[in-house]
């Protein structure tokens, strides 16, 4: 199940984490970090993270500015969906 916590949407498996870091200023969720327990990996759960996220960006008003090379160069590729709360520079 995910967690949220301030700054921080995480995943805890088997004593293992996967993380995504963000940082709110203004009306912008600026995620700037992804972190997969190599054991992890491969299960998609940075791709759950993400989705979590923009979800509470969504609910909240916010835009996601995506300086996490994940988000930016992975996920956003993935889920055209979520273009219209993006930041593009």
């Amino acid at each position: 199940m995910i967690q949220h916590k301030d700054g921080e949407f995480f995943l805890i498996v088997n004593g293992k984490k996967a993380v995504l870091d963000y940082t709110l200023n203004g009306k912008g969720m600026d995620i700037f970090h992804t972190f997969t327990d190599p054991e992890l990996r491969g299960q998609g759960l940075a791709e759950q993270l993400a989705q979590a996220a923009f979800e509470y960006a969504k609910k909240n008003g916010l835009h996601v500015i995506p300086t996490c090379p994940y988000i930016k160069d992975t996920f956003l590729k993935k889920h055209p969906e979520w273009d219209s709360i993006t930041e593009h520079w």
